[in-house]
């Protein structure tokens, strides 16, 4: 089976590592952090975690970008999410990350 890339590796290794922080702060470290999950695209991923990716993905960007009355992009899709987003999903979007990130860290050892 073939392996994720070692780019995935990498730039999960540095999302997972910020998001290590206090649950009151989950929001505002998933906004700072949002540009990996327009970088890390699923095509980095073995096949048994595209579809892994892709969900966390999906939920991610669900919300689309937010515009303006001049339909100028105020937000993109990740962070016009995040501010969507409850406690408990940002919690649990945290936590799925972090299981891909251990899966992917797998494939490396």
């Amino acid at each position: 089976m073939k392996k994720s890339n070692i780019f995935a590796f990498i730039e999960l290794t540095k999302l997972v590592e910020e998001l290590k922080v206090d649950q009151s702060k989950l929001r505002q470290k998933l906004k700072s952090q949002s540009a990996y999950f327009n970088i890390i695209e699923p095509r980095y991923f073995s096949e048994g975690l595209i579809g892994e990716w892709e969900s966390i993905l999906s939920v991610i960007k669900q919300k689309g970008a937010k515009v303006n009355e001049e339909g100028r992009v105020v937000s993109n899709a990740v962070s016009n999410t995040i501010d969507h987003l409850s406690d408990k999903e940002c919690f649990s979007l945290v936590e799925r990350v972090n299981s891909i990130y251990d899966s992917v860290k797998k494939e490396f050892q």
